[in-house]
């Protein structure tokens, strides 16, 4: 019976240096392969566990990752109102305008007669102009006001109820306030009423704690002459009126 040769020959004895150059030559092609991949755009290796994000659907662009949002812009007036040289410049206008608003209630020269008093009542607390004479006086102003029909500011002045009853008598009218809004009527040219001259004699301020002004020793034009005055100084080193007397209105001035 003839013996049938072994169906899987054991493999013959392979050279150590063979070996090593299938290896080397093995490792040429997987290098040339990937190679091949890079050229051809496909995407690089993801690391183990990475999931490739998926294909566009066909005829759409590939979407791109939306930009980073950005934070809402503060408006201008929360920046201002958080800058300290406007917070400052804010404070010094608002003190501005006080001092302002005070100097020109309690001194302005167009109204020394509209506040008056204190916790003392109207004698001795009026704030007056610091003469009876001259444009900037008690008298001027009083014509003043009777010129702009400032009925309020015009009976001010007179600190005594009898002098300022006197002047309404005077004039017909019930009251201070509507004589002086009577008198408004008769002005007939403001420019030359508010300009009225005193005589040489009245030009300083007086020594003497009371004088009288007549409107006939003035120099009035444009309006009705307002009678005689009598008007002391104050505490406070004002002068106010205290005493009226009726003038006729045709009397010659200077």
């Amino acid at each position: 019976m003839t013996e049938e040769p072994p169906r899987n020959p054991p493999p013959p004895d392979i050279d150590p240096e063979q070996l090593r150059q299938f290896q080397e030559f093995q490792r040429f092609q997987e290098f040339q392969r990937f190679q091949q991949t890079q050229g051809a755009g496909l995407p690089p290796s993801l690391p183990p566990g990475a999931t490739p994000a998926a294909p566009p659907p066909s005829g759409q662009p590939p979407t791109t990752p939306p930009p980073a949002a950005t934070p809402p812009r503060k408006p201008l007036w929360k920046i201002l109102l958080h800058s300290k040289l406007v917070r400052r410049l804010v404070y010094l206008a608002v003190v501005l305008l006080l001092l302002s608003y005070f100097y020109d209630k309690y001194f302005g020269g167009d109204d020394p007669g509209g506040v008056a008093v204190d916790s003392g009542g109207d004698k001795g607390n009026i704030i007056a102009p610091q003469t009876p004479y001259g444009l900037q006086g008690t008298v001027a102003l009083f014509y003043k006001h009777v010129m702009n029909d400032d009925a309020g500011r015009a009976c001010l002045l007179f600190s005594e109820e009898d002098a300022k009853k006197a002047f309404a008598t005077a004039f017909d009218a019930p009251n201070c306030d509507d004589a002086v809004h009577k008198l408004h009527g008769q002005v007939t040219r403001e420019v030359e009423y508010r300009q009225i001259r005193f005589p040489s004699t009245m030009r300083e301020v007086p020594t003497s704690g009371s004088v009288e002004v007549s409107s006939c020793a003035l120099d009035v034009r444009g309006g009705p002459r307002l009678g005689k005055f009598v008007l002391s100084a104050q505490q406070n080193k004002t002068w106010v009126i205290t005493g009226y007397e009726a003038e006729p209105a045709d009397c010659v001035g200077p």
